[in-house]
């Protein structure tokens, strides 16, 4: 049970089965696995928040799906609502106020306070932006509106109501380049209007060698640094949301090793349940994720819970053998960055603006295209060009990617390549980057016999990779 002082009040109920109906004297039900369970800092269950996750398994999902994503170790979108609701659930227990009791003034109280938290790391920081704030807003007022109709109180949070609320409109761009999609959405007076959202730029090179030598400084066991290692190698090389590299699974590695071309299945978050993606990956990729099953994460699941009970996920905890959770990889790559003294932002998810970037430079070099709007009409007009570049990114939709195409020109503009081939620019950049962390452990006192062999190893890897890229040229 939860207590007064737990930072998070609810959790995925990993296997739960819902009352759906009574018909012909049989009762009907559904599914409900992963659903959150929301709390009171106390530990009771909210009643109230917990009708509003069954209403909102309800409510059209990605692709007109019923019922929001829950998947992932936080529950999915519906976790993320359960995550912005709790807030309101431990304002209102602070103050021993009903939600139905709530006034315009009382709520914006609320969006005051969490506009005032400060940031643990710096009390001079604010701990939300204004962004953040709006989010947790809306999801709350469409909670209260929820609240007013079950209290048959239409007008609680309504343009004129008890909480002065008003519901607008936007339309954003659907799959197709002609097509909108309208969204609703509430605004409250309390709400700032100024900020607009920060898009995350790609994370530089010279970072990502700076977090590469903090793994190596930082103390921790060979099982730690190699499961750190193949993280930045995967989060650099594959482009996956952080939620989607902790569902890497052992046995598609191994499948992908096996092919010609090796392409590697990665779960797609954004695009519904079950969905998926292939992105082509180099030998020598493989090769490092092999050899840290090999040595490391395999021992670990034997000594932890038994070969009998692998469950096949790649990345596992040392101290139970279970697979990670998505924040780990957050707090991860904060520690590593802390440790490599980068002033600037450095996340998980600035790994994967850099492969998108990266992508499409080598694109437009390939293809070269001249100009942006080239670009967009080649990524419109082309349905085998659209399908390529969006299968590799996992984007729904090819105006989403209007923001990489602008930083790839930008990058091409500082340099330009001769070689055609992107699968050889990818493998050659890859090698190099090897080749010099290879080095920084033969300077560390690796033996130089061991050393002998890993070179060997890599450039054996590396020209296989170069074969594939060459039968890959049209």
């Amino acid at each position: 049970m939860r207590t007064k002082d737990s930072s998070q009040l609810f959790h995925p109920v990993r296997d739960l089965t819902l009352f759906s109906h009574y018909a012909l004297g049989k009762i009907a039900t559904k599914d409900g696995s992963n659903m959150p369970h929301i709390v009171w800092p106390n530990g009771t269950p909210c009643m109230l928040a917990n009708l509003y996750m069954l209403h909102l398994r309800e409510r059209r999902g990605r692709g007109r799906r019923q019922g929001l994503s829950r998947r992932g170790s936080k529950g999915g979108t519906m976790g993320e609502y359960a995550a912005k609701l709790s807030q309101l659930v431990r304002f209102c227990y602070t103050n021993n106020w009903d939600f139905i009791h709530l006034t315009d003034d009382k709520f914006t109280i609320f969006i005051n306070l969490l506009r005032s938290e400060r940031a643990s790391h710096n009390p001079e920081a604010r701990k939300k932006t204004e962004t953040t704030i709006t989010a947790v807003g809306r999801v709350c007022l469409d909670f209260l509106e929820y609240v007013g109709a079950l209290y048959e109180d239409p007008n609680f949070v309504s343009e004129q109501g008890t909480i002065r609320a008003t519901r607008k409109e936007m339309r954003i761009s659907g799959r197709g380049s002609d097509k909108e999609i309208k969204r609703s959405y509430w605004h409250h007076h309390s709400f700032s209007g100024g900020e607009r959202i920060k898009k995350r730029n790609p994370i530089p090179v010279e970072n990502v060698e700076k977090l590469r030598e903090a793994v190596d400084t930082v103390s921790g066991s060979r099982f730690l640094q190699s499961r750190r290692h193949c993280v930045l190698s995967i989060l650099e090389q594959v482009g996956p949301r952080r939620g989607e590299i902790v569902e890497l699974r052992v046995s598609e590695i191994m499948k992908a090793s096996g092919m010609e071309h090796p392409m590697l299945k990665i779960l797609n978050l954004k695009q519904g349940e079950d969905s998926y993606r292939s992105v082509p990956v180099t030998h020598m990729l493989l090769a490092q994720l092999k050899k840290h099953i090999r040595l490391y994460r395999n021992k670990i699941i034997k000594s932890k819970l038994g070969k009998a009970n692998d469950h096949d996920y790649f990345l596992v905890s040392e101290t139970t053998g279970k697979p990670i959770a998505a924040d780990l990889i957050t707090n991860e790559i904060f520690k590593l960055r802390t440790i490599a003294n980068i002033e600037e932002q450095a996340c998980a998810h600035m790994f994967r603006h850099s492969f998108v970037t990266n992508l499409f430079v080598l694109l437009i070099e390939r293809h070269e295209f001249e100009n942006t709007d080239d670009f967009r009409k080649a990524l419109l007009s082309s349905e085998k060009f659209k399908v390529e570049v969006m299968q590799w990114t996992g984007h729904k939709s090819a105006a989403s990617l209007d923001h990489y195409i602008d930083f790839a020109f930008a990058k091409v503009a500082n340099y330009a390549r001769t070689v055609s081939s992107v699968h050889l620019v990818r493998a050659q950049e890859i090698f190099d980057r090897l080749l010099i962390q290879l080095t920084k452990h033969l300077e560390a006192g690796m033996p130089i016999e061991q050393y002998k062999v890993e070179l060997n190893k890599l450039i054996e890897l590396r020209n296989l990779d170069f074969e594939t890229a060459q039968s890959l040229e049209v």
